[in-house]
């Protein structure tokens, strides 16, 4: 194999996204944000476990964090993932459809980009209003007196993350629609 020339990889068409765009930035931030989130989950369940295993007393609110965090974690990595072409496909068909066909498969990228837009803009439009009452309200999950873990800002995470993961998929259909302009293949 020529190592000179590059390997297109599996998968949805490369974007052609610059690397050191803010949004491309921004959605490193995210991503970071999420693995720091990641990090403090481990710590906290093997500080839990070992509390339960070395003392017999469990470190409280390991539960409630974990199950806020996990969300958060999804949709702040979400962007990056999808910006890097890292999420789990199977473009098999698709590959042989851009190869003999693609302007076929430009639309079908197109619409499936459009889709993924519409449902992230649809899951902000649906949680803001949540994180907003949550903010406002104190709320909380934990047991009074012994630990609060405000809920708001594991929801604006998920908030945060659906809206750079609707500006992604949107980035990918104008770029497919700019390509056809030149007669190139995504």
């Amino acid at each position: 194999m020529d190592s000179s020339t590059p390997q297109q990889e599996q998968g949805a068409p490369n974007s052609g996204a610059p690397r050191s765009s803010w949004f491309g930035i921004l959605t490193s931030v995210l991503n970071v944000a999420g693995t720091i989130l990641i990090l403090a989950m481990a710590v906290a369940v093997n500080a839990d476990v070992g509390g339960r295993n070395l003392f017999n007393k469990p470190l409280p609110g390991v539960l409630e964090f974990v199950g806020l965090a996990i969300v958060a974690i999804v949709f702040l990595q979400m962007a990056n993932t999808l910006r890097e072409d890292r999420h789990v496909s199977n473009d098999i068909l698709m590959l042989h459809v851009t190869k003999k066909w693609p302007r076929v498969s430009a639309a079908f990228y197109s619409m499936f980009n459009l889709i993924g837009a519409a449902l992230m803009v649809l899951i902000v439009w649906f949680v803001w209003p949540i994180v907003l009452e949550a903010y406002a309200g104190g709320y909380y999950k934990g047991t009074t007196g012994i630990i609060q873990i405000p809920t708001w800002p594991f929801l604006a995470a998920v908030v945060i993350g659906a809206a750079a993961t609707a500006v992604q998929f949107l980035l990918f259909t104008w770029r497919l629609f700019s390509r056809r302009g030149t007669g190139s293949a995504p």
